[in-house]
């Protein structure tokens, strides 16, 4: 099982880049592994058309940052927000006690 953490390194939205620091933060220091894909980067124009993709088709909003796991989508920030409030952060990242 392989976490997708989907961000950009290319924007002006301060909300944008202080819940990604924050997302990073939270995985980080619950010491759970992750892939950080760069949407902006060209090398992962792949990645970017799967994520509009897949959101487009479930009608959720491309917010970043995202988070799969695998290629099934789990949460947007405020859900993993809300998951840590709740102490239910590993159940919603399907990952064991």
């Amino acid at each position: 099982m392989t976490i997708k953490v989907y961000t950009t390194n290319i924007t002006s939205n301060q909300l944008t880049i202080g819940n990604q620091r924050k997302l990073k933060h939270i995985l980080d220091a619950n010491k759970i592994d992750y892939i950080d894909i760069d949407i902006s980067d060209p090398k992962n124009i792949n990645e970017k058309e799967f994520l509009q993709r897949t959101l487009n088709s479930s009608k959720k909003t491309l917010n970043l940052p995202q988070i799969f796991i695998d290629e099934q989508y789990c949460c947007d920030f405020d859900d993993l927000l809300s998951a840590v409030e709740s102490n239910t952060l590993k159940q919603i990242l399907k990952l064991d006690n």
